[in-house]
């Protein structure tokens, strides 16, 4: 019935069909009965050309004809802003736009010498609309294709966002069955060896024997506490996977975000990383929620002693009850890692925290 891709919206533009659909009411004559069969003509026409197949072409050339028809015999020449809107917005290569435009403008080259027929004062208003008209049916591809690009480009976007996201989770995972497989496969064959050991020295000298045993309980008490904190590392969120549900919620909410510095977050311990993404998407809730804000930019710098990390927008700002109550908490965490917290509006909302380099550990890296 309609594209997938674009959806009914595609239709919506056909309202405006419906203005001389209603002014030639009643159809009372072959002239406006003719008019109204063209203009059904037309509508199939342009739903044929949205699914852009193999008979493109020829849908395409019948909508030039009945519009270049339209204009000649009604003096109807915005008709032409559908197949002009329709070569921007299919997607098509360069070479074949440039085609269509061509044929686009050979089509409207008869329109001014068709007013020959009518009254002088009928043509004079008619010339202003067509020029008027005409210039946007001219600028109207481009600014089609123009739209299309942006829509293909967020898609795009979009679906290297999604594989950002594939890709950090199978690199976390595959860092757990590293270290998994480097803890439990090294203390796994000490602790083996050891109670084979323990068994052939249980008959023969005892105190050896107890010796082998006790090393391997403490080895698996130090086993134990490995496998605790790789599997608390797991609950950790890091400041790459933030960003990406950041990124997903400033869109749901209408704000667009940038960003800089998102490659030094790698750096960072990971039990840093896990405190600053809890404050980086508490920030972001705070735009979300009481800035109105439009745009939203997060910037990550380092130098020799701190990292910083803004959140700023443009909006309105916030209440003092709700920077009372909603910023104790950030401050709190950004404290509890030798961190400072600042908080500015002007403009819109600015949140500032810094963290010293010497509270990094081991990076993610290792």
């Amino acid at each position: 019935m309609y594209p997938k891709e674009d959806g009914f919206v595609s239709f919506i533009w056909l309202i405006f069909i419906l203005i001389p659909i209603i002014a030639m009411f009643p159809y009372d004559n072959f002239d406006k009965q003719l008019a109204l069969f063209t203009l059904g003509i037309f509508v199939v026409t342009y739903r044929n050309c949205l699914f852009n197949g193999k008979w493109f072409p020829f849908w395409m050339a019948l909508m030039y004809g009945i519009s270049l028809f339209y204009t000649i015999y009604f003096g109807y020449i915005y008709l032409f802003i559908y197949p002009a809107w329709m070569i921007g917005f299919v997607p098509m290569k360069k070479h074949v736009f440039k085609y269509y435009y061509i044929a686009l403008l050979c089509t409207l080259t008869p329109v001014p010498f068709s007013l020959s027929h009518l009254p002088e004062y009928m043509a004079q208003d008619l010339k202003i609309t067509i020029f008027v008209y005409g210039f946007f049916i001219c600028a109207a591809p481009f600014a089609g294709r123009s739209i299309r690009k942006q829509a293909e480009l967020r898609k795009q976007m979009y679906q290297s966002t999604q594989r950002m996201e594939y890709v950090i989770k199978q690199e976390e995972r595959y860092r757990i069955a590293r270290d998994l497989h480097d803890t439990l496969g090294q203390s796994l064959s000490i602790m083996t060896i050891k109670t084979e050991l323990a068994g052939k020295l249980v008959d023969k000298d005892r105190e050896l024997a107890k010796r082998e045993i006790a090393e391997v309980a403490e080895t698996s008490r130090g086993t134990l506490q490995t496998v605790r904190e790789i599997v608390s590392s797991m609950r950790h969120v890091l400041i790459a996977e933030e960003m990406i549900m950041i990124e997903k919620s400033l869109r749901t909410a209408k704000i667009i975000l940038s960003t800089e510095g998102e490659e030094l977050t790698g750096e960072l311990a990971t039990d840093i990383q896990n405190t600053l993404s809890y404050c980086l998407r508490e920030s972001v809730t705070n735009v979300i929620r009481h800035s109105k804000a439009s745009h939203c930019r997060i910037i990550i710098e380092k130098n020799a002693t701190h990292y910083r990390f803004t959140v700023e927008d443009d909006g309105r700002g916030m209440k003092d009850s709700v920077y009372g109550n909603g910023l104790t908490g950030l401050s709190e965490r950004i404290e509890s890692i030798c961190g400072k917290l600042e908080f500015t509006q002007k403009n819109g909302m600015k949140i500032l925290f810094t963290v010293p380099v010497d509270k990094k550990e081991e990076t993610i890296n290792d």
